[in-house]
Formats: C-alpha cells, sequence, structure tokens
C-alpha cells in the first residue's frame, strides 16, 4: 500500500497519468450531464455521483487528491457525501488532518436532508449548515458552521411550515450543543378569506442561544438574543408580490435595536425569471449589533490574537452610542441556469462596518459550470470588497464538461483553521484541480 502511495505521490507519474486520461476522453463523445451544487439556494436537486482524481495544493503542501462525492436525491430525500483522500507527494501518507478524529469520519457524510427550505410544508437538514436564516435575518443571516473547514460541525435545520403556522429551528453543533435557536410565526386571520390580504399577516418570535464557552470572558459564558417581528403583505397579484416587515431584537445582558425593511419581486414568471430585492433601514442601540449569528460568527466569536483573546461578545461593550444603518439583499435566477446572490450592510459613519455576502452559480452553459461563494467583513471603501485576508471567506469551482460523464474541476476554497500550537485561527488556502466522472441518477 505504501509503495503504491508513494508511486501515486510522484509528480511526474501523476502528471502523465493525467494527460493520459484527458487524452484519451476527448476522444468520447460529448453529453449532456449537469453538475449540482449542495448550496440551498442554488442546489439542483439532481442526483450525481461524482469520483476523481486531482492535485490539491494547502498551505504550501501538495497532495494526490482522490475523491468521491456525492449529491444524492430520491424524491424529497438528499444526501451529501465527501470522501478526500489526500497523499502528500514529498512522504507518500496520506494526510493526517483530515482523519485524525471520529467527527472527521462522520464528516464524510456532508448532510442528509429531506424537502426544500421555505418550499415544503417540512424541512430537515443535518450535517453541514451553509446558509441557516431565521425569519428576515436580523438575529440570524447566512449562519455557516462551515467557516473552519477542517472542523466542520455536524448541526441540524429542521423547519415546519403550515397554513396558519410555521417553525424554523436550527443547532449548529450536535457534539457540545453549543448554538440552538428557532423562530415560530402565526397568521391568526389565515382562514378569515374576506379580508383579503389582511388575512396573511404573519407575527413570529425568535430565540436563540450560544452555550460555548468561547462566547464571552464575562462570568456568564453565553449569549442569548430573542426578538419579535410583523410582516404584512402589500402585493400578490400573478407573479408579483410585495410586503413590508418589522423585527425587533435584545441581547439579553446588553443592547436591543430594530429595523423596518420592504421586499418586492416577481417570481417564476413561466419558470424563466424570479427576482427579489429588500431593502432594509436599522436603529440600533447601544451595545447591539444586527444579524449577529452571520457567515462570520464562528470566525469572530473566540480569537487567539496577538493582543490577545478576542470576544464578540466583549465587543459590544464598546458600542457606547446609538447607530442607525441600512442592508440590501438581491435575488434572482434566469431560466434556473444562471442564479445570483447578494447581501451589503453597512453602519452610518461608521468606518469599516460593511459586510458583503455573495452567491453565484452557472448550472449549465455549454460545456462550462460555475460556483462561487463569497464572503466579505470590515469593508470601507470599494477597494476593500474584494481583499482576500483574515476577514475574507471564499469558495469557488469552475468545471468543464468532457463528455456525458468526465468534468475537469478546479476548485480554490480560502477559509479557516486553528493553529495547533499557538490556538490562533489562521486563513487557509486550497487549491484542487480534479478530473472528475460524474454519474447523473
Amino acid at each position: 500500500m505504501r509503495d503504491i502511495a508513494h508511486m501515486l505521490a510522484n509528480n511526474k507519474v501523476y502528471i502523465i497519468a493525467l494527460l493520459i486520461s484527458i487524452i484519451f476522453v476527448f476522444y468520447s463523445k460529448p453529453g449532456h450531464a449537469q453538475w449540482s451544487w449542495d448550496n440551498r439556494y442554488l442546489m439542483q436537486g439532481d442526483g450525481v455521483v461524482m469520483g476523481g482524481l486531482g492535485f490539491s495544493r494547502i498551505n504550501g503542501q501538495n497532495y494526490l487528491l482522490f475523491n468521491l462525492r456525492t449529491d444524492l436525491a430520491f424524491g424529497q430525500f438528499g444526501l451529501g457525501v465527501d470522501i478526500p483522500l489526500r497523499v502528500n507527494t514529498d512522504t507518500g501518507k496520506i494526510r493526517n488532518e483530515d482523519w485524525n478524529t471520529t467527527e472527521d469520519y462522520l464528516r464524510t457524510i456532508r448532510y442528509a436532508r429531506y424537502g426544500r427550505k421555505r418550499q415544503t410544508p417540512v424541512y430537515a437538514r443535518v450535517g453541514s449548515i451553509g446558509t441557516a436564516k431565521l425569519g428576515h435575518g436580523f438575529i440570524m443571516n447566512y449562519y455557516t458552521n462551515e467557516a473552519e473547514f477542517q472542523n466542520r460541525k455536524i448541526g441540524s435545520e429542521f423547519d415546519l411550515k403550515f397554513r396558519m403556522f410555521g417553525l424554523e429551528t436550527v443547532v449548529s453543533n450536535y457534539k457540545t450543543l453549543e448554538i440552538i435557536g428557532g423562530r415560530a410565526n402565526v397568521r391568526p386571520l389565515r382562514n378569515i378569506g374576506s379580508l383579503g390580504l389582511l388575512s396573511k399577516l404573519t407575527f413570529g418570535g425568535t430565540y436563540i442561544t450560544d452555550r460555548s464557552e468561547q462566547v464571552s470572558s464575562s462570568t456568564d459564558s453565553s449569549i442569548t438574543i430573542s426578538g419579535l417581528d410583523v410582516e404584512l403583505p402589500l402585493l400578490y397579484t400573478g407573479p408579483f408580490f410585495s410586503h413590508i416587515y418589522a423585527d425587533y431584537a435584545r441581547i439579553h445582558s446588553y443592547g436591543s435595536g430594530k429595523s423596518i425593511g420592504i421586499e418586492l419581486g416577481l417570481w417564476k414568471l413561466s419558470d424563466l425569471l424570479t427576482v427579489s430585492a429588500k431593502v432594509e433601514r436599522r436603529f440600533l442601540g447601544t451595545r447591539f449589533l444586527p444579524s449577529y449569528f452571520d457567515a462570520f460568527y464562528e470566525v469572530q466569536r473566540f480569537r487567539n490574537t496577538e493582543d490577545g483573546v478576542f470576544y464578540k461578545a466583549d465587543f459590544l461593550n464598546q458600542i457606547t452610542e446609538k447607530q442607525k444603518g441600512f442592508y440590501g439583499e438581491l435575488f434572482g435566477h434566469v431560466a434556473r441556469v444562471i442564479r445570483l446572490l447578494g447581501t451589503f450592510e453597512k453602519l452610518d459613519g461608521v468606518p469599516h462596518s460593511g459586510q458583503l455576502h455573495l452567491a453565484a452559480m452557472l448550472a449549465k452553459f455549454s460545456k462550462f459550470s460555475g460556483r462561487a461563494v463569497y464572503d466579505r467583513t470590515g469593508i470601507d471603501t470599494f477597494g476593500d470588497v474584494f481583499k482576500l485576508d483574515e476577514r475574507s471567506m471564499l469558495r469557488m469551482g469552475l468545471g468543464y464538461q468532457l463528455n456525458s460523464m468526465l468534468y475537469i474541476f478546479m476548485d480554490y476554497i480560502w477559509t479557516f483553521k486553528v493553529n495547533p500550537v499557538t490556538q490562533r485561527l489562521e486563513t487557509e488556502k486550497r487549491f484542487e484541480p480534479q478530473l472528475s466522472l460524474v454519474v447523473p441518477l
């Protein structure tokens, strides 16, 4: 086994094998297999099995990558599996960091799900959480438990959606039961049809707590946020819709804030076009942050820095003045081929308070496919938007179809890991080209 690993780890052998494979593929007939992706907003729902040979470069170390990755869909059920074997090109050994804990083996199952978020009466997902959002996102907005790629957590989402009431829940990590929360909503006038749009008036309540010991330096090492919201439709005519909403939230033992917003859009116009836009004005009190549980929460909650330990909760005490800000969101797709999601928020007159979230997918254009998710915080000027540093997270990939089942993929991942010596959070960069077999089911 070791001899085989050494042989495969040799750069020359790998390059020759890959070139032979590519030459062979170009003599095959092209087909129409599709590349799907498990991001909640971008997922196509097609069942695929993917296996590949590739190259991985992680923080200056080179590895041969053997990968089995599946996204299976059976009616309302879905399953994602990711089994990576990275062989160091210098030592011929399998990368120990991928397989040194029980959680590493459990994480080979990326997720198991039933239903679709906000589309089916029941939605459940266990494993990785990519973009968790409760209500309008004033407390939890696009939270992910995958910010530290190497130590992805096993969490869950469970939602119920019925005529008069609904429920959304999130658990970030079943090993330590850190973030636990949910939102319940009710439409008390739903059965009174004569009220028209007023019958869709919705009231909601949210409660989220993080019980991790790495939350605050105070004796109370938990953070708890509760809130109330209301939503009133203004227009539901054919594919057009619009509603206004308001949120109030309080961080227990700290401060509170509120917001008002409007959302409008065009929904499923002959299944060719969907677009929605949301604009929100925020009024924030002292010691309060909106969307406290966001895409960077796992990074910002606790950090060892050169100046000492940083806790996000302790930063709340530095907010000594009331603030105002705005939040905007744009989402849409064209014929389910091009999908885009963008959010941006910033405080009035506060430097480096901008935060951006972008997600895009090209499902199929000729023989090309593409995907990208980008998060950036600490934005002050336009020049800050696309700087990759400790305030950035990026996942992007490009695929090219060689024939009916063979693809070339190029993936680039910029996330974080904890240095085992300094216990400080550091950026982790991965570049992984692959030649993959994709079998649609």
